[in-house]
């Protein structure tokens, strides 16, 4: 197990579930289960996962996300002018019952391997604790304008990019993505690690009580103000007509073919059986501006059957 050196007041709220965007002065590609040191302290306070490394905000977005990473205005030209503009996407943040002692290596600013020992007396106390997993509800908090990316990185609805038909194709926010995230992280929904800041799906397994259900989101979408989700035809057909009563939720229809089917590799991850080319998945449409109100009926309907 890795830890991540977070100093005060930063992994006070982190731990609290006030702060899921740790920024940082560049992107990570470590994922997973991470402990959380509080600086100077030489002990681990809490455990966290660490799901994603979001594009890099630019002033008028880190100004627009603070309800995400916590800085207040007063602090942002110092965080700007030191480069603190990569948000870190931590979750399901747990403090330990008692604060773990760790030996901290002479050098280590950010990283610290934990060796086998300590790692084992994180794995106790997180078992021990009864401390529930942090979570914050966004939908109060969030913006309601999407948030920015710096331009050197994922373009707004103003920038957008050619896909391989020379349509236009314009990314869903890091606010939204974000929102999906910390609300799959407070229903207890699994999100997959992206492959890398290109992936194209998003990935959700929802645990019910015919088994794990993959929910895939769109992060590519052709439709604003909404965003697309995509279902295995087998559950698609069973849900069908309790998400058409969702109000906000509507079938997505797929262009070229006139159905709410589409194809794409990603798919696969459906584990349906398919004769020939590409999988399907089955769309669905959901407005961006009630995401996670919308996102949290979607799970529930899929958690009923």
């Amino acid at each position: 197990m890795k830890g991540l050196v977070v100093r005060e007041p930063w992994i006070g709220m982190i731990l609290d579930g006030s702060k899921t965007w740790e920024l940082r002065t560049q992107p990570t590609t470590m994922r997973g289960q991470i402990a959380l040191i509080r600086k100077g302290t030489g002990q681990i306070a809490g455990v966290a996962d660490l799901i994603d490394s979001l594009p890099q905000l630019d002033p008028p977005g880190l100004a627009e996300s603070v309800q995400f990473h916590g800085v207040p205005p007063s602090e942002q030209a110092g965080a700007i002018a030191n480069g603190w503009l990569f948000p870190w996407l931590i979750v399901n943040a747990r403090p330990l019952s008692s604060p773990i002692p760790y030996l901290h290596p002479s050098g280590a600013v950010t990283w610290v391997n934990l060796d086998p020992g300590v790692t084992q007396a994180v794995a106790l106390a997180r078992q021990e604790s009864r401390a529930e997993p942090a979570s914050v509800t966004l939908r109060a908090a969030l913006p309601l304008t999407p948030l920015r990316p710096a331009k050197a990185f994922i373009p707004d609805a103003a920038e957008q990019e050619p896909d391989r038909g020379g349509a236009t194709i314009a990314k869903i926010s890091p606010a939204l993505e974000a929102e999906l995230v910390a609300t799959a992280d407070r229903l207890g929904v699994r999100v997959k690690a992206l492959g890398s800041a290109s992936t194209k799906m998003r990935s959700f397994i929802v645990p019910t009580r015919a088994g794990d259900q993959i929910v895939l989101v769109d992060r590519i979408p052709r439709s604003s103000p909404r965003f697309r989700i995509f279902l295995a035809a087998a559950l698609d057909n069973r849900i069908a007509a309790d998400i058409a009563c969702i109000r906000g939720a509507q079938r997505f229809v797929n262009a070229n073919t006139h159905d709410h089917r589409a194809r794409h590799s990603a798919f696969r991850a459906f584990k349906e059986p398919q004769p020939d080319g590409e999988p399907f998945g089955h769309g669905w449409l959901l407005e961006e501006h009630l995401a996670g109100e919308l996102f949290t009926r979607f799970i529930e309907v899929i958690r009923g059957k």
